[in-house]
C-alpha cells in the first residue's frame, strides 16, 4: 500500500467526518493487551490513530509481514466499549476475508470503518473476528488519558528520545536495573520516590501528566518524558550520523544484558527458567555452534547474562526470537512485555538496537538449478539482485517514512543485504561446471558486496560464510586448473612456488638474484625459458628446504597470495590467515609444525588471533603428551593381519562381543561431522547405558597421533568402546562390505554379529533408543 495513496484515505475520512461533527482524534493510542506480541519477526498490529466522528468510528492500523508472510482480516472484526459490540463496516487498504501476501511490502496501513462508539468512548477492545484464537488488541486507551496512571508506565525522554525510566506496583526500571521502591509518597497527581539497588539511593520526583506528558526529576535531573504507548521506539527527535560501530580491534570485551521477559505466554516458558545467548563472533573458526551463555531467569522472567565478545556481533536468543547487534563494554535492558505489546532497549548507546524492533528487514531469497551452466547462473545472479533490490526498496520506505533513523541502522541493514547477497552467490559456484562463475558474475559479487563490507569483521554473521567461499572461490580461479575429470582438479604448485619464494626473499629469509627471481617467476606463469637454471635453482639446499617445509601450508599461501592481491586490510588477513592455519591443525589434529608456528609468528599481528592459536597449539601439544596406556579401548589389528576379505575381517572383529548388540561408527579424523558427534560420546554413553551395547570405531585414512588426539580430546573411551585404526586397505574392504557412503557412518550388528538392514544414525538418540526397544 502506497503511503501517498493512505494520506489520501485518511484526508478523505477526516473530511467526511469533519463534515457531519467535530472528530476527536487519539494518535498512537495505548494498549493493555497485544495478543500478537510473539517474537522479534512476529506479526504487529499497532494502531497508529483513531478517530472518533458522529457517523463512524475509524481505526488506522500498520500490520507487520509475519512469518507465513499473509494477512487475511475476517468481516466479523469489531470493538466492544461497556461491554457492547460495534461491528466493522468497511476496510480501505486491503480487501476483507482475502489472503494479502505480504512478500513484497512487508507490512500493510490500512483503515478500519466501524458503527460509531459512543460519545465520550474513554477505553475500548479490538477484535479481528469472532472465532477462537483471533487477534486482540484490548484495553484501547488515549495516551492523554492512560499516562494519568502511573503504574503500569513506561517513559521517554522527549529530547533524547531514549527510554529512560519505567514504573511498575513493586519495582521500578532505571539506569539498566530494576530498583525497590525504599519510599513512596502521592500528592494527588505528583509522586516522590526513594529508589533502592545494590546499596544505592537515588530520588524521583514526577510531576503532574499533561496530555501524556511528564516532567521527571531523576537525582536533581530534571527533563520532560512522554508516555510510550508503541510496541518499539521508533521516530527519534534528531538525526544520529554516526556510520561505524565500536571496534575493539579483536580484543575481547564483555556486554551486560540485563531484561524483563514480562508475562511470557506458556509456550515460551517451555525453554526453562534460564535465558542462552548464542554468538558467532569466533572469526578464526568455523563456527556453526557459536559460543553460549546462560542466565538464570526468575519467577517473573528477570534475567541478567553475561556475554563476551571479540567484538561488535550479532547475537541470538534463539529460544525468545530475540536477535540485536551488541557492541563490546555496552550494559543494554530489554523490556520484552508479551502482555501489553512492548519491545523495548535501554541503554547509554542502544538507538540501534531500538530501531532493529521498530523497523522490520528482508531477507533475501531465490532458488538456483542443481547444475548451472553460464546462462543459468546469470539468471540467478538476477534473482538475488531483483530481492535484494525489494529488499533495498524496503529501506529506503523506511527512511523516507522516518527521516531521523539512525545512519548506523542504515548502514548496518545495508551491510546484512550484502553479506547475504555475496553468500547466497558465491555459495552457487559449487553448482556450475568445475566451480567456473562467469566473470560478470563475480565481478558483481566484488563490486557490489565485497567492495561495501562492513568492520568490525564479527558484526555481521552472514559475512563470515560469505568471506570464507568468496576468498575460497578466488584461490580456485588463482591455483587450481580442472582435468578432463569432471570435477577434480590439480594445483599449480609451480605458480604458488614463484609466490612462496618471492616472499622469502623479499623478508630476508632466502637469497635470489632478480634475475634468479624473474625466471622463477616466468616458469610459473607457464613459460618455460632456460629450464635447466630453473631446476638448478629449485634443487638447492636453501630453496629445497622452503618447499619441502610448506607441503601442509599450501592453503595458506595460496590464501595469502590471494589477500596480497585484494591489499586487504590488516584485520582481515590476520583473521584468514589464522582460519587457515586452525583449518590445518583442526583437520589434523594435530599440533603444527614448527615452520608454520613460526609462519604465524612472522605474518600475524592481530594479539587475539595470537592468542587463540597458541592456546590451540599447546592443546594439541598437550594431547599428544597425554597417555592413553590407562584405556582398554585402543585394539591393535593383529588378529586381522593377513585378511583381505571385508565381510571376514568384520566377523573377526566382532567375534569377542557374541550375545552383544553392536553400534559401528566409521569415522575420521579430518571429517567435521564426525568429531561433533565424537564430542557427546560420554552424554550418548550415559544416555544409551540400558542398553548393553558395544560401541566399536573404525578411523578412515588417519594417522596414528590425530587418532589418539581425538580420543583423548573426547574421552572417547569405556568398559564397552573398542577402537581400530586399520591400514587404508583393510579400512576400504570393511567400508565397501558394510556399504559406507559418507561419514560418519553407523551400522547396527545383532547378538550374532549379523549386519542389520536399519537405518541407524547414534546422533539422533530418540531414535536410536526407539530402534533398540524394538530389538529387546
Amino acid at each position: 500500500m502506497k503511503r501517498t495513496f493512505l494520506i489520501a484515505l485518511f484526508a478523505i475520512a477526516c473530511l467526511s467526518g469533519q463534515a457531519k461533527g467535530k472528530v476527536t482524534v487519539w494518535e498512537h493510542p495505548s494498549t493493555e493487551v497485544n495478543t500478537l506480541i510473539d517474537g522479534t519477526y512476529s506479526p504487529l498490529l499497532q494502531i497508529t490513530r483513531v478517530e472518533f466522528a458522529a457517523d463512524e468510528t475509524r481505526l488506522m492500523m500498520h500490520i507487520e509481514n509475519g512469518p507465513r508472510g499473509w494477512v487475511k482480516i475476517d468481516p466479523k472484526t469489531h470493538l466492544v466499549a461497556d461491554g457492547k459490540e460495534y461491528g466493522l463496516k468497511s476496510l480501505d487498504g486491503m480487501e476483507l476475508d482475502k489472503e494479502i501476501t505480504l512478500n513484497d511490502t512487508r507490512y500493510l496501513d490500512v483503515v478500519f470503518h466501524f458503527d460509531p462508539l459512543p460519545k465520550g468512548t474513554k477505553r475500548f477492545d479490538f477484535t479481528e473476528g469472532n472465532f477462537k484464537g483471533a487477534w486482540q488488541l484490548l484495553g484501547i486507551e488515549n495516551v492523554a488519558t492512560r499516562a494519568s496512571q502511573l503504574f503500569p508506565t513506561n517513559w521517554r525522554n522527549t529530547q533524547t528520545g531514549d527510554w529512560e525510566i519505567s514504573f511498575y506496583e513493586n519495582f521500578a526500571i532505571y539506569d539498566c536495573h530494576f530498583w525497590n521502591y525504599k519510599q513512596k509518597q502521592q500528592n494527588g497527581d505528583k509522586y516522590t520516590f526513594l529508589l533502592e539497588n545494590d546499596g544505592k539511593e537515588i530520588t524521583v520526583n514526577v510531576e503532574k501528566n499533561k496530555g501524556g506528558q511528564r516532567n521527571i526529576t531523576i537525582n536533581g535531573q530534571k527533563a520532560a518524558y512522554s508516555l510510550i504507548s508503541t510496541i518499539a521506539l521508533a521516530d527519534y527527535p534528531q538525526k544520529d550520523t554516526r556510520s561505524t560501530f565500536r571496534d575493539t580491534h579483536y580484543l575481547t570485551d564483555t556486554v551486560t544484558f540485563i531484561g524483563w521477559l514480562k508475562d511470557m505466554p506458556e509456550e515460551d516458558k517451555k525453554a526453562g527458567d534460564r535465558i542462552t545467548i548464542t554468538v558467532y563472533d569466533n572469526v578464526f573458526l568455523d563456527d556453526n555452534d557459536g559460543s553460549k551463555y546462560v542466565g538464570k531467569m526468575d519467577s517473573l522472567g528477570r534475567f541478567m547474562v553475561k556475554v563476551p565478545l571479540l567484538n561488535s556481533a550479532e547475537v541470538f536468543d534463539w529460544d525468545h526470537g530475540i536477535y540485536p547487534v551488541f557492541e563490546p563494554g555496552e550494559t543494554y535492558f530489554l523490556l520484552y512485555d508479551y502482555k501489553g505489546g512492548h519491545k523495548l532497549f535501554m541503554g547509554k548507546d542502544c538507538r540501534l538496537q531500538n530501531e532493529m524492533l521498530a523497523y522490520q528487514q528482508r531477507w533475501i531469497n531465490a532458488e538456483h538449478e542443481n547444475m548451472m551452466d553460464d546462462e543459468a547462473a546469470m539468471k540467478f545472479l538476477n534473482a538475488v539482485r531483483a530481492s535484494k533490490q525489494k529488499a533495498q526498496e524496503h529501506l529506503q520506505d523506511i527512511i523516507q517514512k522516518h527521516p531521523n533513523v539512525s545512519d548506523r541502522y542504515i548502514n548496518y541493514i545495508n551491510g546484512r543485504y550484502n553479506a547475504e547477497e555475496g553468500y547466497k552467490l558465491m555459495q552457487a559456484s559449487f553448482y556450475v561446471d568445475n566451480w567456473k562463475l562467469p566473470v560478470d558474475y563475480t565481478n558483481y559479487v566484488k563490486q557490489e558486496d565485497w567492495q561495501h563490507k562492513l568492520t568490525p569483521y564479527t558484526l555481521i554473521r552472514d559475512f563470515s560464510d560469505f568471506k570464507r567461499v568468496y576468498i575460497d572461490n578466488l584461490v580456485r580461479d588463482s591455483y587450481y586448473i580442472a582435468t578432463e575429470t569432471k570435477g577434480c582438479f590439480y594445483i599449480a604448485m609451480l605458480k604458488l612456488y614463484s609466490y612462496i619464494l618471492r616472499k622469502n626473499k623479499e623478508a630476508g629469509t632466502l637469497q635470489l638474484t632478480d634475475e634468479e627471481m624473474n625466471l622463477i617467476d616466468s616458469v610459473g606463469q607457464g613459460k618455460h625459458p632456460q629450464d635447466s637454471v630453473y631446476i638448478e635453482i629449485v634443487s638447492r639446499k636453501e630453496v629445497r628446504e622452503i618447499l619441502d617445509k610448506v607441503e601442509d601450508m599450501t592453503q595458506v599461501y595460496m590464501n595469502s597470495s590471494v589477500l596480497d592481491s585484494m591489499e586487504c586490510d590488516e584485520a582481515l588477513h590476520d583473521i584468514i590467515i589464522t582460519y587457515k592455519l586452525y583449518n590445518i591443525l583442526d583437520h589434523s589434529r594435530e599440533p603444527l609444525s614448527d615452520f608454520a608456528m613460526q609462519y604465524f609468528e612472522d605474518n600475524v599481528k592481530m594479539p587475539s588471533a595470537k592468542t587463540f592459536l597458541r592456546a590451540q597449539q599447546e592443546k594439541y601439544m598437550a594431547l599428544q603428551r597425554g597417555d592413553l596406556s590407562h584405556a582398554k579401548s585402543l585394539r591393535s589389528a593383529d588378529d586381522i593381519a593377513n585378511m583381505s576379505d571385508g565381510e571376514k575381517m568384520m566377523r573377526k572383529l566382532l567375534e569377542p562381543y557374541k550375545g552383544k548388540l553392536v553400534l559401528l561408527d566409521i569415522w575420521g579424523t579430518w571429517c567435521g561431522p564426525c568429531k561433533a558427534a565424537l564430542k557427546h560420546s560420554q552424554e550418548e554413553y550415559e544416555e544409551l547405558k540400558d542398553y548393553d551395547l558395544v560401541y566399536m570405531y573404525l578411523c578412515n585414512r588417519s594417522s596414528e597421533d590425530s587418532w589418539k588426539n581425538v580420543i583423548k580430546e573426547y574421552n572417547v573411551t569405556g568398559e564397552n568402546v573398542v577402537h581400530y585404526n586399520l591400514p587404508e586397505d583393510q579400512q576400504g574392504a570393511i567400508e565397501a562390505f558394510v556399504g559406507v557412503s559418507g561419514y560418519p557412518t553407523y551400522k547396527l550388528f545383532d547378538r550374532e554379529g549379523n549386519l542389520l538392514d536399519l537405518k541407524v544414525d547414534a546422533r539422533d538418540l530418540d531414535d536410536l533408543k526407539k530402534l533398540l526397544d524394538k530389538l529387546k
